[in-house]
């Protein structure tokens, strides 16, 4: 007997519907899984045999074939377990072919029959829902972020024996409990907010004002000074700033993180991620891929902060996969089966000291002319050029140690912000979120200079032998400069400011490289 249930994969963060077709004919008594498949995923055959043993159901001596529909698309993950199960028992004429229809299936088999969490839930539910599934059943554990998507029932269950008693005398009277998304939980993970906060910033007032105009226009950031000058507390505190995750947004970050299995609570995220690898970190790692592919640092950090701590001790060849990334927003990975596609629209802030032992140009430096030069060449001119925002450190004075005059708080800065972002939306409609996303041909549409301005920025570009690329990127620092001070127009202030920030570190490359 032949049958099909619905279920779903997904291929970088995309997901797709996936047709299990089953059919138990007579034959040599075996049980075959095809339809390219990986090495976790044809290994349920063994998982659905002992499961079904165990809740008292013996497979027949029979030629068991399972396909996974279309069969030309590679599928990893456990998902296909209890799908798999299902269409098993509908061949073997233990379950009603209709119970099943308009129903997605998804969920990893125990040995026992438990129903364990997969991967990927939130992005196949989505599809599902738009192609007219009426109802999904999932693990219990994967309820929480399968109930986010609206126009679809979500049933969670713990044990396999729940979902075939649903399916025999209906999912109420079997106890199959539907999940709805509560206001409460979308209320605990926002008060679950980090307390950081640039209130516990003593001075710096150049490097504050640097984060604030990156934040505004999502521009990229290198922050460059002395150990203990504050460069990793003001990196952690700028989410902190940063206007909230739309509800599109959050279900675009939140389906990257569902496909890496990293949803705590199988709640969605409600504010802007904070990513920050490790220096060893490889470039699979920051960038994503691998023998089944994963979104990598760039991606988990997507519409929020990549922050690389000690920038030259990140391995010469990651930084420089970071080259695409930063200018396209996102990645592409190549692989023998099709090309996998992830967003990376984010801010980077890097932190590095000028010099190996940090302290140069100061008394206290101890390194050579030599051990600075190949220090600071870590960093290529192609990333630094990628840097809106360059901006030097200076070290904290003792004093500020024993000042209990706090800084301005992060909820006085985000509302400043709010109020940029807001002429950003009204500008740029849908088209785009942030003025750092702005091509070349938007960024000639809507920063236009007057003469004064204009002439000061020609005069920058010859003077400091600023790039094209560079000359863009101020002007887009410039209009965030600009909306931070509520004015329509870009003057020749907001262009000094933002030159300023472009080459505040870069006297340290000059002078040694």
């Amino acid at each position: 007997m032949f049958n099909t249930i619905v279920s779903g994969a997904f291929c970088g963060i995309d997901s797709y519907l996936v047709q299990v077709e089953v059919d138990v004919s007579q034959g040599l008594p075996c049980m075959e899984m095809v339809g390219c498949l990986s090495r976790e995923a044809g290994e349920a055959k063994q998982r659905i045999r002992v499961a079904l043993r165990n809740i008292g159901i013996c497979l027949p001596p029979s030629r068991i074939t399972i396909n996974l529909s279309p069969a030309d698309r590679y599928k990893s993950g456990t998902a296909f377990d209890l799908p798999s199960a299902i269409g098993l028992l509908v061949s073997m004429g233990l379950l009603e072919a209709e119970k099943t229809k308009n129903i997605l299936f998804a969920g990893e088999l125990g040995l026992g029959g438990e129903l364990k969490r997969v991967k990927g839930i939130l992005p196949i539910v989505r599809t599902a829902a738009g192609a007219g599934i009426a109802a999904c059943i999932v693990p219990e554990e994967n309820g929480t972020e399968a109930a986010v998507i609206e126009g679809i029932r979500v049933y969670g269950a713990v044990h396999i024996s729940q979902v075939v008693k649903a399916l025999r005398v209906g999912m109420e009277e079997a106890g199959l409990r539907r999940i709805r998304l509560t206001k409460t939980a979308e209320q605990d993970d926002e008060s679950a907010s980090g307390e950081e906060d640039f209130a516990d910033i003593s001075g710096q007032e150049t490097v504050r004002r640097a984060a604030e105009i990156a934040a505004a226009g999502f521009h990229h950031m290198l922050l460059v000074g002395p150990p203990g000058g504050g460069k990793t507390m003001i990196a952690r505190r700028l989410p902190s700033i940063l206007p909230p995750l739309s509800p599109e947004e959050s279900l675009e970050v939140s389906a990257i993180y569902s496909v890496c299995g990293r949803l705590e609570g199988g709640r969605i995220l409600q504010k802007r991620p904070f990513v920050a690898p490790h220096h060893t970190a490889t470039g699979a790692s920051v960038i994503g891929g691998g023998r089944v592919p994963v979104p990598g640092a760039v991606s988990l950090a997507h519409r929020g902060v990549l922050f690389l701590d000690e920038l030259p001790e990140f391995g010469r060849s990651v930084l420089d996969m970071l080259r695409q990334p930063l200018e396209e927003r996102k990645v592409r990975i190549a692989r023998t089966y099709g090309n996998i596609e992830y967003p990376a629209d984010f801010i980077m802030v890097g932190a590095m000291n000028p010099c190996p032992c940090g302290y140069y140009p100061g008394r206290r430096c101890q390194c050579s002319q030599t051990q600075i030069q190949r220090y600071l060449s870590r960093i290529s001119g192609p990333i630094r050029d990628r840097m809106d925002l360059c901006v030097g450190v200076p070290g904290v004075e003792t004093e500020k140690l024993f000042c209990r005059k706090r800084g301005e708080s992060s909820a006085s800065i985000r509302r400043r912000i709010h109020r940029a972002r807001r002429m950003q939306e009204k500008r740029f409609g849908s088209r785009l979120r942030f003025n750092g996303e702005m091509s070349i041909r938007e960024t000639e549409t809507y920063c236009a200079l007057d003469k004064e301005a204009e002439k000061r920025l020609r005069q920058a570009a010859e003077t400091f032998s600023i790039s094209l690329r560079g000359c863009h990127k101020v002007l887009r620092t410039a209009r965030s400069i600009a909306d931070l001070a509520g004015e329509e127009d870009i003057n020749v202030y907001h262009i000094n400011e933002a030159v300023y920030y472009r080459l505040s570190a870069g006297a340290y490359w000059e002078k040694n490289i």
